[in-house]
């Protein structure tokens, strides 16, 4: 591999097909939740939730694949290209053995009500329960998934991520329109289900899609070859596992914020559920940034060019606020109009929603800076300080979430204020751990 080029033009080189990809995954949950929302108002709220269970423990393959994705860039910048394929070999092995794991557990807690146990409403609880036993399916593939979209991205070449989710999210919307509403004398109407099997079926094709441009991407990889050794794995499981629990405790909080409000109307649940969908234009921009934080992180660190770091971070930092800056102005700018696409006939609703984009917006605003910083730490290798930093937050945002909707219950807009506590904590603790400049120090992975 040749040296990183730290040029801007090169970071969104890296970025942005990432980003897209990410956009074009906005689009598809934007899509589900517009077809749900003309089922019924339990349909997209326990869509949502089960798919938020189904994201969480997803949350232990993707910090898993952070962790391979950060070797892989490592191993590059110190000029080892067969170490780099090695991981990757590992990584399948390891996510197929994962993702089968995590379909047999949600298949088993599913099935004993475990989480049908926490709704208020029957009628939510009668779609998460069938919605989350069809996503489950998922697992093996979308882990998967993973390990092949972690070697695109520590190469830091990621334009097969835009052949990957585009794939998957054109057929997902396709399979939306015909699954959810039916299709003629074809296909019958299925309701919030059609919306998980056309994400199942989205899935399975962009695996497929990742085998097939693999070829094109890396000419030179081989099936064939040597896995790492186990010294080597105990090394990633050293870098990964703490990434696996930061991501794992951090959309678990989440998933567990809208199980609360739940309790506090179905109303303020459908809104939050929206106001999360909206959250994730944020997400499109500090995806594709986080994730070149990690591999120039690493990467440098590796070519031995720790001088360089402040200014590319700065950079990213300031690209990251452009981009969300560019996709979250309407909520500020034209708030009204957003709501009306969710919530005609329901002033009630989309005043509230109206509130609460309000709310994100400053929000995200935050989340541009703090997700630069924790990446940054993480491309590191020092992945137990950037879980020790989302810990503290963590347990700051559970007590403010349970204090807000348990204790004296508030306004939904009010609630989502517990965003500005998350992000402010996850900012001053990186900020800290990032000052000492002992993160910048090479740490064997």
């Amino acid at each position: 591999m040749s040296h990183l080029s730290t040029a801007p033009s090169q970071l969104l080189r890296v970025a942005l097909p990432i980003s897209i990809g990410t956009l074009v995954q906005f689009f598809v949950v934007l899509t589900d939740n517009y077809f749900l929302s003309s089922v019924s108002e339990a349909a997209i709220n326990g869509a949502g939730n089960a798919g938020l269970v189904y994201l969480t423990a997803s949350m232990l393959a993707i910090g898993s694949a952070s962790g391979f994705q950060i070797i892989i860039a490592r191993r590059l910048g110190e000029q080892q290209p067969e170490a780099a394929r090695s991981t990757f070999r590992t990584s399948v092995l390891i996510h197929l053995a994962l993702g089968l794991a995590l379909a047999g557990l949600m298949h088993l807690l599913n099935a004993t009500g475990v989480f049908g146990g926490l709704f208020k409403s029957a009628e939510v609880r009668a779609v998460f329960e069938p919605f989350l036993g069809i996503r489950s399916w998922g697992f093996p593939v979308f882990t998967l998934l993973l390990a092949f979209n972690a070697y695109f991205m520590g190469r830091a070449k990621t334009w097969p991520l835009l052949i990957v989710s585009g794939t998957t999210a054109v057929l997902n919307m396709v399979l939306d329109a015909v699954f959810v509403g039916g299709f003629g004398d074809w296909v019958e109407t299925q309701g919030a289900l059609g919306a998980a099997r056309a994400s199942l079926i989205s899935e399975v094709m962009g695996l497929v899609a990742a085998v097939l441009v693999l070829r094109k991407a890396a000419p030179e990889f081989t099936w064939k070859g040597a896995l790492l050794p186990v010294a080597a794995i105990r090394a990633w499981w050293k870098l990964a596992y703490p990434l696996m629990g930061q991501l794992g405790l951090t959309i678990g909080t989440w998933t567990g914020f809208f199980f609360l409000v739940e309790h506090v109307g179905g109303m303020e649940l459908k809104v939050s559920h929206l106001a999360r969908n909206m959250f994730m234009l944020a997400f499109v921009v500090a995806q594709g940034m986080g994730q070149t934080t990690r591999t120039y992180v690493s990467g440098l660190i590796g070519e031995g060019r720790q001088s360089e770091l402040r200014g590319v971070l700065q950079t990213i930092i300031g690209f990251n606020l452009l981009g969300i800056l560019l996709l979250t102005h309407g909520f500020v700018a034209y708030p009204h109009r957003i709501a009306a696409l969710f919530f005609e006939g329901d002033p009630v609703g989309a005043e509230a929603f109206v509130k609460t984009l309000l709310v994100i917006f400053s929000a995200v605003l935050l989340y541009g800076v703090t997700s630069i910083l924790l990446a940054s730490i993480q491309g590191a290798g020092a992945t137990r300080a950037a879980f020790r930093i989302e810990l503290f937050a963590v347990l700051l945002y559970v007590l403010v979430t349970w204090a807000m909707t348990v204790w004296r219950p508030q306004p939904v807009w009010v609630i989502w204020r517990v965003e500005w506590a998350y992000f402010s904590t996850i900012g001053l603790g990186s900020w800290w751990t990032l000052r000492r400049r002992t993160w910048m120090n090479p740490t064997t992975i």
